[in-house]
Parts: structure tokens; C-alpha cells; sequence
């Protein structure tokens, strides 16, 4: 790979289910309850299904009941129950229409820039179509790693898209993607699907400059998926002069003591909320604000993002950062490392 300079490198966001809890209780909690592992059974309409088969709800979690059915090969029926529930129910969450913290994610990273998702529920998804108005091709990627129930794929053409479009090259509806729930063997190759999610995270993993992990906790379950991207990011030829920013309202210590292995001395940051994250404190402009600070000496001043009641009133803000990226794309127009004026002020 030709030599990228620092502040063109990517910023990658990892995104586990404390992320659509912190999305989901800053817009007030409108709509369906988000689903936990410990609450799943239930919420889903499970438990009597799961009793009459001889397993005890209370008693055993939600992945060690999948894993047994599914490794075992034992109740077909109850598993084939199970995955439609889950994909019923996921489903059917949707984003208020007020901005969200999911819209301003999308919004506060370039083309160049990953969203890894571990979540199942579709707002990701959703926000990154609903802010396409704005963003045209100027929104990051983004990577499903345990599968999603918005995403269909079409294995015959190996392509993926939202469930329920049609295949480009066949025309054949998507059907839904693998949803990842085997906790002993969680294997990421041996999907199509997964493993070309799994391929493009590694893949920016190797050349990124900095790693925002929102929400995801790395659980025992997950022990092959914090390997993958440990060994990625150890193997990034920056990785000295990168940083870690870690988002999440457990303890400090805790936190540390779970990404130690991912720090560089003192290259990391601990948030409470991603409204204070240097992701949101420099919207579009991590790398560029990050390394103008730490290798040039010259930071730059912080031009976060206001809180706005309308969603076009948060695109309108945004804009102007996206006009002065596309002038840098056409004719190598520096960034002025200046907050922007911006179309519109946050509302009242």
C-alpha cells in the first residue's frame, strides 16, 4: 500500500450494543424497547416455547441456549422459532425523526472512515440512508461484523444490500443475512458475508490512525472478534503515533484494564458520552485536527456539533465541512482547521 499521510488515514469506529442504548435514551426512549441478552427470551415471546423443549429460561442465558441448539442439532423447530423472533423484532425497531446520535455518527465521519457495527438492530443502517440528502457519496463505510437485520445478500451473485431490494445483477430480493449468535465457535470465515464485513475492517485496521470504540464491552462471548481486531490494529505500521478513544460510562479502570492491550503508553481517551469524544469535538476532521495537534504543535480550536431538535437543521450545519471537502478534492484546497460558519445555529 502506497504511503498515506496521517491526516488522511481513517478513523474507525467500533459500535457494540451500549451504543443503541446511549442512542436510544438520549432521544427519550420513543418507540420498541431495545432487547438485551438478559431480557431476549422474554421481550421476544420465548419463554414457553423454551420451557416446553426443557430448558429453563431464568436459568440459562439466551447464547448458551442458541449454541446448544444450534451445535447440537437438537429442536430444529425451536431454532428456526428463534431466529424468526429475533429477526421479527429487530426488525421492527426504527429511528425517531429527530437527529440521533446514529445521525450525527454518520455525519461526523468521511469516505474514508469505517463504522464496524456488532449490533443487530437496523438505526445505523438507518441513519446512513436517511443522511444520504446531504452526504451523497461523502458518508463513511460501514461493516456489519455479527450480521444485521436490515442488510439482505444474494449468495448466488455474492452482492449484499438492504433487505428487501432486489440483487443488481439478478434481480432476485435480497434474503437476510447471517445473524452471528454461536457463543464456543463465533466463525467469521465461514460466512460469505461475514467474513467480507470482517475482510474490509481488517483491512482499514492495518492503515487507520485513529480507533473510537463506542459502546462495545469485548464480552467472553466475543474473544475471537477482540483478537481479530487486536492482532489488525498491533500489525498498523502508525501504530505509535495513533490514538484510542474508548466511550462508555463503565469505570475508568475497568475500561483500561479491558483495552490495555490496544494503548500505546498514553495515546488513549476515556469518554462518558460521544457528545465529548474528539470524534464529535472535531466533526469530519479527527485525523487531520488530531495530527495537526500532536505532530505540527498547532491544535486546532474545537468545532463541535450543536444539538438540534431537526434533522435537516443538523444536515445544514454539516454542509459547509462537506463543500470545503470537495474543494480539497478538486483542486487540493487546504483544510482551514477554523470552525466553519455554519448554514444554521442550533435550535433553542
Amino acid at each position: 500500500m502506497p504511503s498515506i499521510p496521517l491526516a488522511d488515514r481513517a478513523h474507525i469506529v467500533l459500535i457494540g450494543a451500549g451504543a443503541s442504548i446511549a442512542a436510544y435514551d438520549d432521544w427519550g426512549k420513543i418507540g420498541r424497547p431495545l432487547p438485551s441478552m438478559q431480557n431476549l427470551v422474554d421481550l421476544l415471546n420465548l419463554r414457553q416455547s423454551v420451557s416446553a423443549a426443557g430448558y429453563d429460561p431464568d436459568s440459562t442465558g439466551f447464547e448458551d441456549l442458541y449454541d446448544e441448539l444450534a451445535t447440537s442439532g437438537k429442536n430444529e423447530d425451536l431454532l428456526k422459532l428463534i431466529e424468526e423472533q429475533v429477526h421479527s423484532y429487530f426488525s421492527s425497531l426504527s429511528l425517531p425523526a429527530v437527529p440521533t446520535i446514529y445521525d450525527y455518527l454518520i455525519l461526523s465521519l468521511r469516505e474514508k472512515d469505517i463504522i464496524a457495527s456488532f449490533n443487530w438492530d437496523p438505526f445505523l443502517l438507518q441513519a446512513y440512508m436517511r443522511n444520504e440528502v446531504v452526504t451523497k457519496t461523502h458518508r463513511p463505510q460501514i461493516a456489519f461484523l455479527h450480521g444485521n437485520v436490515s442488510v439482505g445478500v444474494c449468495e448466488k451473485d455474492r452482492t449484499s444490500g438492504v433487505f428487501g431490494r432486489a440483487c443488481s445483477k439478478c434481480g432476485d430480493r435480497f434474503v437476510p443475512s447471517k445473524l452471528l449468535y454461536p457463543i464456543k465457535s463465533k466463525n467469521y470465515t465461514e460466512n460469505l458475508f461475514i467474513k467480507n464485513e470482517w475482510d474490509r475492517l481488517q483491512h482499514v485496521l492495518s492503515y487507520g490512525y485513529y480507533l473510537s470504540i463506542f459502546g462495545y464491552s469485548a464480552p467472553k462471548t466475543d474473544v475471537e472478534a477482540r483478537e481479530l481486531i487486536l492482532q489488525n490494529w498491533k500489525k498498523n505500521s502508525t501504530l505509535e503515533l495513533g490514538q484510542v478513544e474508548i466511550i462508555d460510562v463503565k469505570v475508568q479502570d475497568q475500561l483500561e484494564e479491558t483495552w490495555r492491550e490496544f494503548f500505546v503508553r498514553q495515546h488513549y481517551e476515556i469518554n462518558d458520552s460521544i457528545f465529548l469524544s474528539f470524534l464529535f469535538r472535531q466533526p469530519r476532521r479527527s485525523c487531520d485536527a488530531f495530527s495537526a495537534a500532536t505532530l505540527m504543535c498547532t491544535p486546532w480550536h474545537n468545532n463541535p456539533f450543536p444539538r438540534f431538535k431537526l434533522l435537516n437543521e443538523l444536515q445544514a450545519w454539516i454542509a459547509p465541512l462537506i463543500d470545503e471537502e470537495e474543494r480539497h478534492s478538486d483542486d487540493g484546497t487546504a483544510f482551514t482547521g477554523e470552525p466553519l460558519p455554519p448554514n444554521i445555529k442550533a435550535a433553542s
